[in-house]
């Protein structure tokens, strides 16, 4: 059953001043280390400075190894990429990827296409969130289910939804290349709210393309049985009353060069995995790669007998050091309701873990943390990292959200036999009736 409703504070908390830390850690951690109020000195700079305020405040995290290399968990197709894409592509001036040779839109491009950074490079940013976004397509169109919950740090769980987010790929991975492509797009999506009934049906369809397009983004909204349409800007504003929007999954989904990006630095930071070995996956008889049964949960604050910290704190998780590169990015739109952001993106597979972000005015608003998750099958034939959950903590108003996408009750697929004509306007209204 669940429960409806949520109590909007009144109180605002002070918010602290947010400075990137411009030099690494004075102390360091090794695995076992649990880190808590006790002891926060010694992750230092080693994570954003909001989730080391709530370490202060009570929540606790802990320092782990992990038994694989994430740098080792590519496709065969994003493997190759690392050595064939090297300098043949460039962004042009509206942050489109073209060829170097040919200065045109490449038809179709396999793997990731920027497999070296450099630092110097003034559209270094862009380079490593298009890398971000072809790592994503790579694992293959992907229909994931997920929970989201809304918890207040005095109440406790408010709230939940049911949803599934579906990916059709038409770019990096190599089996797209059967999917006619005459609107030249990179990629269809869909979020779809499945319960409770009030909201069933309450979905999102967006179109990316490869050229400067912006996305073409709808949301189908049962009350009034239409498709609306949503402006760039409003896939800032939050996702269904929550304290995320659009634009925060996987850390970021608006196009790239709906923003401005520069990157600050690369270093080492404290990344976080969920526990235990890959999930493992299988292909299943319509050919998609199908998560296995399996016990794992993120284990929640407020499900754990005594915990002192926040409700929405995932506790199931081990942090990593890992080598990640610092981004500052801001929306170009002017009716963006976020203003500076700061993304922490681990620089193999390229995807975010940590998102700060601001204000229009450029005060400190909230803090987003994506928890990784490692699945394979047992030959090693498929291997990935994907998202196991992500939080968003709203610090002004003492209010969490998080997405769960591992779970008992939660089977994903990747590689996924999806239906095109869901992502047309005609076949998504008649799919969300």
């Amino acid at each position: 059953m669940i429960r409806a409703g949520r109590m909007l504070a009144v109180t605002l908390i002070s918010c602290w001043a947010f400075t990137l830390p411009g030099t690494t850690a004075s102390a360091d951690v090794v695995p076992g280390d649990v880190i808590d109020k006790s002891n926060w000195q010694k992750i230092e700079g080693l994570v954003p400075e909001p989730l080391l305020n709530w370490i202060k405040q009570g929540d606790l995290i802990k320092i782990g190894e992990l038994d694989y290399n994430p740098a080792e968990f590519y496709s065969p197709a994003i493997a190759q990429s690392l050595a064939e894409n090297a300098g043949k592509y460039e962004l042009n001036k509206e942050d489109v990827v073209v060829g170097v040779k040919t200065g045109k839109i490449p038809e179709f491009i396999v793997g990731i296409p920027f497999p070296v950074i450099d630092l110097a490079d003034p559209k270094a940013g862009q380079k490593v969130m298009f890398n971000k976004f072809y790592y994503q397509y790579g694992i293959g169109s992907t229909r994931a289910p997920f929970r989201m919950e809304w918890i207040g740090r005095g109440r406790g769980f408010e709230r939940a939804i049911e949803a599934e987010f579906c990916m059709l790929t038409l770019d990096s991975n190599p089996a797209a290349k059967k999917e006619a492509n005459p609107d030249n797009e990179l990629v269809l999506s869909s979020a779809r709210v499945v319960h409770p009934p009030d909201i069933s049906g309450t979905n999102v369809l967006a179109w990316r393309y490869r050229d400067e397009r912006p996305d073409y983004t709808h949301v189908y909204v049962p009350a009034i049985r239409r498709l609306r349409r949503m402006t760039p800007g409003s896939r800032s504003d939050s996702y269904l009353g929550s304290d995320l929007c659009v634009d925060d999954n996987w850390g970021y989904a608006g196009k790239v060069g709906a923003f401005e990006w520069k990157v600050l630095r690369k270093e080492e930071q404290l990344v976080p995995f969920c526990e235990g070995d890959p999930i493992r996956v299988f292909l299943n008889d319509e050919g998609e790669w199908e998560t296995a049964r399996h016990d794992r949960t993120l284990g929640l604050g407020y499900e754990a007998k005594g915990y002192q910290g926040a409700p929405w704190f995932p506790l199931n998780v081990v942090y990593v050091k890992r080598p990640t590169y610092v981004l500052e990015c801001r929306a170009r739109d002017r009716y963006y309701n976020y203003g500076t952001q700061y993304l922490w993106v681990d620089a193999d597979v390229y995807m975010p873990v940590y998102k700060v972000i601001h204000d229009r005015a450029g005060d400190y608003w909230k803090c987003g943390v994506i928890f990784l998750l490692a699945l394979a099958s047992e030959d090693g034939q498929k291997k990935m990292v994907a998202l196991g959950g992500q939080l968003t903590v709203d610090d002004r108003s003492r209010h969490g959200s998080i997405g769960i996408a591992m779970s008992p009750e939660i089977t994903s697929f990747f590689e996924a036999s999806l239906d095109r004509n869901d992502f047309s306007l005609g076949g998504f209204q008649k799919l969300c009736k």
